[in-house]
């Protein structure tokens, strides 16, 4: 059946229907992927999420340890009084050299060592459990600063405002307490607010988070991350006074997730974002078995509906190339066509198989009713061509062997030896002859026919040399001539006339026979042809017309035509055209 494949593309119908299906499928798959892609960002959001939330909750958790202990360290000053006489004295100075009069001063009046806040502070606090990197004191004489910078201790004096510590001393700090420190003789008293900072760098480092991450201070001022200042900084004034905590936002070109979590201690700000391309670019192996994974069962699933319109297609040319045999008789390629063996019936297989049992079935009945009656014929016609019609063969053998005796007339003596030559010939030719030996033979018919009706019967025959070699069906001239004689011929008349014409055409023949007699009406004619064409085939049925044009028919196939109608100038016309080559089956001495 390789003949078949793949020809279901050739069908209009099973084209439409597959490419619906190729469109419906990678519909239905783009829906679902779309729809996996959809979950599997919410879970890798999701995770993003936790890991921003577990981030910033472990670096609040060490804030706020080290804010305890900074708390606890505030609180424990006060039992030191040498130490207070130093704080209040740094308070209350404008610079440096006020400070150092003030500490001289205190000293003088004192038997013991005074305290020193920078030292106390940097022996209690500036190591790397506790990561203090920055100590403010602000009072109404200005703000002084304490800071780390190689393991050292500075100290400065000048800063006007908190938020200039930062642009001179560094950036990226956070406060992690802010103390009021009261004077111990009126504890009513602030002296002034004393605040502890870490650098960010120190809680915060690039591997804090999967994502583009920023630091802001509750001002918005950038901190630290990894994240473009210009970029951060819009994120940040598009977040502000947002309640979510995370979602999706417009971003440059594509969707982008953050998380934003907010400390509750001083109001620093952790903003985690990640677009799009980013996760799917962090889980591009995830997503390329998704994709081979989806195209794969979508090929799987056209495939099978590919094999089922393939299946149809083919039983559909099968069952056309059935149909086209039936119509042109061939059934033995009907018989010989096999059709696909199949697991699962279904209606195609059904109609094929159905259709090909009816085709045999028709053939056999064609053979027993069809070929048999005309066997039949064939036998009567063979019984014909021997007995030459009884009573023509008795009758003039009788009238010309009584003038024979009567006169002694020689033209008797031949005409009874061109009877006898003649029924001879007609014993011994086979079922196929050429067309000149038909119309021989013919032509001896219609002499005898001369010598009996006189001068009152005239016969012209002609034929083209090209023709004369055509195989023909043996003994169908003389029927219709015969015809002529039964209908149309009038021995009162003193003049009746057959003319017999064969003239070459195109790729075969032309018969015309024609006579001067009455003819016939319009009803007469087609009730003849009908006749002919369509007459029944019982035996005993008329074998004139209908019997020539039957086994003419039969011998020469399709190509071949037989018209009866009136001439113009009155008489019977009867038109035959025949192929130069018969068909691959004729009648034959077969029986």
């Amino acid at each position: 059946m390789d003949r078949y494949r793949p020809i279901f593309l050739g069908y209009r119908i099973y084209r439409i229907k597959f490419i619906k299906i190729v469109g419906f499928v990678f519909l239905i798959s783009a829906f679902v992927f779309l729809g996996v892609m959809v979950f599997l960002l919410n879970t890798w959001m999701n995770d993003l999420w936790k890991q921003a939330q577990d981030a910033f909750m472990e670096r609040e958790k060490r804030l706020g340890s080290i804010r305890q202990r900074v708390m606890d360290y505030t609180n424990g000053m006060y039992e030191d009084v040498k130490l207070m006489e130093d704080t209040k004295a740094l308070f209350e100075a404008h610079d440096e050299a006020e400070y150092i009069r003030i500490r001289r001063e205190n000293s003088l009046g004192s038997n013991t060592q005074i305290g020193y806040l920078p030292a106390n502070i940097k022996k209690k606090l500036f190591d790397s459990q506790n990561q203090i990197a920055v100590v403010t004191l602000e009072s109404e004489s200005g703000v002084k600063v304490l800071w780390m910078e190689y393991g050292n201790i500075r100290f400065g004096y000048g800063a006007e405002e908190v938020k200039g510590i930062m642009a001179r001393y560094g950036r990226g700090d956070i406060m992690v307490a802010n103390c009021a420190i009261r004077n111990p003789k009126h504890m009513d008293q602030t002296l002034g607010r004393l605040s502890f900072w870490v650098h960010s760098w120190d809680i915060y480092d690039e591997n804090t988070v999967p994502a583009k991450w920023e630091l802001v201070d509750e001002n918005g001022r950038f901190l630290l991350g990894n994240m473009p200042a210009d970029q951060g900084g819009q994120i940040y004034r598009e977040l502000e006074g947002e309640e979510r905590q995370s979602g999706w936002m417009r971003g440059q070109g594509m969707p982008v997730f953050f998380v934003k979590q907010v400390s509750g201690e001083n109001g620093h700000s952790f903003l985690v974002t990640k677009d799009i391309s980013s996760v799917l670019d962090d889980n591009r192996y995830t997503v390329a078995v998704m994709v081979v994974a989806f195209v794969m069962v979508a090929l799987g699933v056209l495939a099978c509906f590919y094999g089922g319109i393939q299946s149809e297609a083919v039983f559909m040319s099968i069952i056309k190339e059935l149909l086209s045999s039936m119509e042109h008789g061939d059934f033995n390629r009907m018989e010989e066509l096999r059709l696909p063996v199949r697991h699962r019936q279904n209606e195609y297989l059904i109609i094929a198989e159905n259709l090909k049992d009816v085709g045999m079935k028709l053939k056999g009945y064609i053979e027993t009713e069809y070929i048999l009656k005309l066997k039949e014929q064939e036998s009567q016609m063979r019984a014909l061509q021997h007995q030459i019609n009884p009573h023509f063969l008795y009758n003039s053998l009788e009238m010309l062997q009584s003038k024979a005796l009567v006169q002694g007339d020689r033209d008797m003596a031949e005409a009874i030896a061109m009877l006898g030559s003649l029924y001879r010939a007609r014993a011994r030719k086979p079922d196929a002859v050429t067309l000149k030996e038909e119309f021989s033979s013919l032509e001896m018919y219609l002499k005898i026919m001369a010598l009996r009706f006189g001068n009152c019967f005239v016969f012209q025959m002609e034929m083209d040399e090209g023709i004369g070699e055509i195989l023909t069906v043996n003994f169908w001239m003389q029927p219709l001539a015969e015809n002529f004689f039964a209908h149309g011929f009038r021995q009162e008349n003193d003049y009746n006339l057959l003319i017999v014409n064969g003239c070459a055409k195109e790729d075969g023949a032309e018969i015309v026979i024609m006579d001067n007699g009455s003819g016939a009406d319009a009803l007469r004619l087609t009730e003849i042809r009908r006749n002919m064409m369509e007459g029944n085939d019982e035996a005993g049925a008329d074998i004139g017309l209908r019997n020539v044009y039957m086994r003419l028919k039969y011998f020469y196939g399709s190509r071949f035509t037989m018209d009866v109608d009136n001439n113009a100038e009155g008489g019977f016309c009867i038109s035959i055209f025949i192929p130069g080559k018969a068909k691959d089956v004729h009648i034959d001495d077969r029986g």
